[in-house]
């Protein structure tokens, strides 16, 4: 293959081998940016000079004979809602165009001492906050599959930098979806970890202390073993717990596909899939059981699919209201009252979360904690649970108000947002996945595998992701990008 799209362990062991050199291989991203993302606009911002100046102390430390560590030399991006020090980090809005941190966020820190090389940021939606990626500094990202069609959101950029050979590793985030769904759309591969184990430091338009609930940080690569890689680089506790803590993570249940305990779920009456997405996931499954795993193709959820889908609703969009001022939360609570109490329209949830009290949200964290705990349990019978990571493969662009898009599913549709299950079933409760290439859909798109590993056991869910790879293949390079 191309060395565009070697993986970022290739590029960083070629580097340190003297077979190219730092500077080569920046070289390499930004001359292939220069030629294709006039079209696909996903590196919205550049950083040559820090860049450059970087990978040459990287070729100096190995003509010394240092190594910085598994990405050594490796030249990546990460999403524009990281700071990196030297450009703004806006999140899509423009009143944030002159907000240059002084700081590079945690994760960012973390890349760089193993090695890492970051030149750019990639383009995101206002506020994080769509599954398309589009906003009125930078414009629209477009998917390298078929540009009339969406990258996904909201680490969109990152996706279609992958997908076309920009960058060999990335940094995204993740509250509903937004690495899961763009890896999806784009044919590439994404950790969502589970909740606390990657510090979320410098992931934030406005400076705050206190982490954001259900909102991860996470790698996306081209390969599962270099998700593997992106995670036991960012991972790791900060501040004042490292005092008296060390994140441990439990060792994967199992080194090949022998022995996995695997249950499918492939669709849900609160959110329909599409024939070709489920079709791809049972083809995995099959190879998978004739691989000697176990499989449960009629494995139950141990949560009740609306009741879960209503508590993420509420929990998540209680993360956007910690951003309201004082009159728009005032707003909200009117509007709250004025509803009936048998409407649950997406957007009366919506209202209801934004102007939540404690008393409201603590019964709902009671809640999840009720899930987390039945989720546990089903992990004792299974090791992973294979489910779509969206309903359809990548949609067209649609400029209308969020809320009343709609979805094509085979014949039928959707509510936009009904999209969210498939996020939020995992999201809620904190448990990583993992999302991989599954193959080519009949429309010409790619198609994915979200693989949902137990509470705090990761390397579970990125084994098996792995494991597959090696069995069935993995990423294809969108046609025309070679």
């Amino acid at each position: 293959m191309s060395r565009y799209y070697w993986s970022a362990a290739r590029m960083a062991q070629a580097i340190a081998a003297k077979e190219i050199s730092a500077v080569e291989a920046l070289d390499l991203c930004l001359e292939r940016i220069e030629r294709f993302d006039g079209e696909l606009n996903a590196v919205c911002y550049r950083l040559d000079e820090r860049a450059r100046n970087r990978a040459r102390e990287v070729d100096r430390a190995t003509a010394r004979g240092e190594h910085w560590g598994p990405l050594h030399g490796v030249p990546m991006t990460v999403k524009e809602a990281y700071d990196v020090v030297g450009a703004p980090t806006t999140w899509g809005f423009p009143e944030h165009t002159k907000n240059f941190p002084t700081d590079d966020a945690s994760v960012v820190q973390r890349l760089e001492r193993a090695g890492a090389v970051v030149f750019g940021k990639t383009n995101v939606p206002p506020a994080l906050m769509d599954w398309q990626s589009a906003n009125p500094i930078y414009g629209r990202t477009v998917n390298p599959w078929n540009p009339e069609r969406t990258p996904g959101g909201s680490s969109g950029g990152s996706a279609v930098a992958l997908a076309v050979g920009y960058t060999f590793l990335e940094a995204g985030s993740d509250i509903g979806g937004s690495l899961r769904n763009p890896a999806h759309f784009c044919g590439v591969c994404a950790h969502k970890p589970t909740y606390g184990i990657v510090p979320t430091a410098g992931h934030a338009v406005v400076a705050k202390v206190v982490p954001s609930d259900i909102s991860v940080c996470g790698p996306m690569a081209r390969t599962a073993d270099d998700l593997v890689t992106g995670l036991e680089v960012m991972i790791g506790v900060e501040g004042p717990a490292t005092t008296a803590w060390r994140l441990e993570l439990p060792a994967a249940r199992h080194t090949s596909l022998a022995g996995f305990r695997i249950a499918v779920v492939l669709d849900s009456a609160v959110c329909a899939v599409a024939d070709d997405v489920k079709q791809a996931i049972a083809n995995i499954a099959d190879q998978c059981e004739a691989a000697g795993a176990h499989l449960d193709r009629d494995a139950v959820l141990p949560v009740d699919d609306e009741e879960a889908h209503r508590l993420y609703i509420q929990l998540l969009r209680a993360v956007a209201a910690a951003g309201l001022s004082g009159a728009e939360f005032t707003a909200e609570q009117t509007r709250a009252a004025s509803l009936p109490t048998d409407d649950m329209s997406y957007r009366a949830q919506v209202t209801r979360a934004l102007a939540q009290s404690y008393r409201d949200w603590h019964h709902a964290n009671d809640a999840r904690v009720r899930m987390q705990r039945a989720w546990a349990s089903f992990f004792e019978d299974y090791d992973a649970l294979l489910i779509p990571p969206a309903p359809t493969t990548a949609w067209p662009h649609d400029p209308a108000d969020r809320f009343d898009r709609v979805i094509k599913v085979d014949d039928s549709t959707i509510g936009y947002y009904d999209e969210l299950f498939w996020a939020g079933l995992t999201g809620l409760v904190y448990l990583p996945s993992t999302v991989i290439p599954a193959g080519i859909a009949s429309d010409g798109l790619p198609t994915g595998v979200q693989i949902v590993g137990p509470h705090l056991e990761d390397w579970t869910p990125l084994q098996l992701a792995c494991q597959i790879e090696r069995l069935v293949g993995g990423f294809i390079p969108p046609p025309g990008f070679e």
